[in-house]
């Protein structure tokens, strides 16, 4: 069975991109075997158009750059049923479970064809005929801390694959080596990936003497984007294959994340003929439960004469991680630059908590407000006495979104305030909040209140907390 859409592609190592073309590729198309790998997994990397090489950041990595395991922190696992083309479909199965000494990696890849008639040389049914080709995955990468600026940090790894087709009473097996690199240098949320598809195989004999996995040279770069307080962020990858049988291409994707909840996703790539190149999809994490992540994905494309191709993916990431090991100087360091950085973002949000510009005080104020610490209802309180607007409503946004009880009764006192945008916005985050103990309050306020638009307000705010009980 053959089938193209595409897999891995472009990267950022100019004089690696220059070089590769000059390797030896003496093939051609028609000439190689298991080419059903060549379709991409997960419904979440297909959504990016197979630009996975340099983000390589879950289970799936095995597939895409084994090197990838080695970010892993935490089990992982993943599945993705891609409805493929009529009466085919292909069905993905990976887990990752990280050890002190590295991350292991498993996947299983499995591409069916529902049996459809067979016919004689006179045109005869002779009943029928069914065909399916699988791989199965083990992987392991590891990690290399160095003591360079440049490159701080290194992630490295291998998978080994067993390849098996069939075709009616034909069948043929092999195997395959992948091999990677992640190149995490200093500026933060940069990766260089590389990967190498098939760099030992076997033949698949069919008949005659078969034919081996193509050699696929790929090189991929990353850059992710995030604003403060986790509003929103950013993916964007960029891959580029040299194959041994065909022509380079390339493939592209973004992600758009909002709250850590709602992906959004876009892709193209530059392979085969089968497809427009283009594709979407999104996906939602679930709030977490127990220590597990779970996330649903979801991905689109459409191929010019089968109609559309749907794949739906579910991913789940398990507890605390990696297993514990004595921690090693380097670690240690990389704790207290941490510690440090946090601690110079904490200023940094303080400083824009006080921003001329209402909309940078109001995300400062919702950053801090998601921190255990105790600075931060002063601060908000401090907002409220002060004279102007932007930072009195900036204090009552964060205060409705604290955690620690003392931030109820700074927004009670608030129903006090002079200004009456203040004690409409509190009412609001008190009705919202939804403890009980605020009703007495909000009373209190709307016995003494003059202004018809906070009255509305508290009463709302009152509303919500009866139908909470």
């Amino acid at each position: 069975m053959t089938a193209g859409f595409l897999r891995a592609h472009f990267t950022g190592f100019f004089l690696l991109c220059l070089t590769a073309p000059a390797i030896a590729f003496a093939s051609g198309p028609g000439t190689t075997a298991a080419n059903f790998l060549k379709i991409p997994v997960g419904a979440r990397e297909t959504s990016l158009g197979g630009a996975f090489t340099a983000v390589a950041d879950n289970a799936d990595a095995v597939f895409y750059n084994p090197a990838g395991l080695g970010l892993l922190e935490a089990p992982e696992f993943a599945y993705a049923y891609n409805n493929y083309l009529p009466g085919v479909s292909q069905q993905w199965l990976a887990a990752a479970y990280p050890a002190a000494s590295g991350t292991f990696g498993i996947g299983a890849n499995y591409l069916g064809v529902k049996a459809f008639d067979s016919y004689d040389s006179a045109d005869n049914r002779t009943g029928s005929v069914s065909a399916y080709d699988m791989a199965v995955y083990f992987g392991y990468g590891g990690r290399l801390e160095t003591a360079s600026d440049l490159l701080p940090s290194v992630r490295y790894g291998a998978a080994v694959k067993y390849i098996s087709e069939k075709l009616d009473t034909g069948k043929a097996t092999g195997y395959g080596l992948d091999a990677g690199l992640l190149l995490l240098p200093g500026v933060k949320n940069l990766r260089f990936g590389l990967g190498v598809e098939n760099l030992a195989a076997s033949r698949l004999e069919f008949i005659r003497e078969g034919a081996k996995p193509p050699l696929n040279f790929k090189t991929g770069v990353s850059y992710g984007i995030a604003t403060p307080g986790g509003a929103a962020g950013a993916l964007v990858s960029l891959d580029l294959n040299f194959p041994e049988d065909g022509p380079r291409y390339l493939a592209a994707g973004i992600e758009n994340t909002l709250y850590g909840a709602l992906a959004l996703r876009a892709g193209y790539s530059s392979f085969g003929d089968l497809s427009n190149g283009v594709s979407f999809g999104l996906g939602f994490t679930l709030p977490a439960r127990g220590g597990r992540e779970i996330r649903l994905d979801y991905s689109y494309g459409t191929s010019y004469d089968f109609g559309n191709v749907h794949k739906f993916g579910l991913a789940c990431k398990f507890g605390a991680g990696r297993a514990a090991a004595a921690p090693e100087p380097a670690a240690a360091q990389r704790a207290q630059e941490r510690g440090k950085e946090a601690g110079n973002m904490f200023k940094q949000q303080l400083d824009l908590l006080y921003s001329d510009s209402p909309e940078e005080s109001r995300a400062a104020a919702e950053y801090l407000a998601g921190l255990d610490n105790p600075m931060v209802i002063e601060h908000f309180t401090a907002l409220l006495s002060s004279g102007k607007a932007g930072w009195k409503l900036a204090a009552v946004h964060g205060l409705a979104r604290q955690k620690d009880s003392r931030s109820l009764d700074v927004l009670a006192g608030a129903l006090t305030h002079e200004d009456p945008e203040v004690r409409q916005q509190a009412a609001q985050a008190l009705g919202s909040r939804g403890v009980a103990g605020s009703a007495a309050a909000l009373q209190a306020a709307l016995r003494r209140e003059e202004s018809d638009s906070v009255k509305s307000a508290i009463i709302e705010a009152l509303g919500k907390l009866s139908a909470q009980r």
